[in-house]
């Protein structure tokens, strides 16, 4: 684990320090219904709270419980 990384939460822009226990990555992958040869991946990163205010409140966020 890398320590005293800065990160930008990709939802609110402000920096997200790793020492924190606050920096979730996501990892988005186009393409995903093709095969591995098309698909493209990148992780971005963002605060855990940030991530659960965004999302629809149906949509199970089981690592949130992680870390709560």
């Amino acid at each position: 684990m890398m320590r005293n990384q800065k990160y930008r939460c990709c939802f609110c822009g402000e920096t997200v320090i790793s020492n924190e226990m606050d920096v979730t990555g996501l990892i988005v992958v186009s393409n995903w219904d093709k095969g591995v040869d098309r698909q493209q991946e990148q992780q971005l990163f963002c605060h855990m709270n940030c991530l659960k205010e965004r999302l629809e409140e149906s949509v199970p966020l089981y690592i949130a419980d992680l870390i709560d």
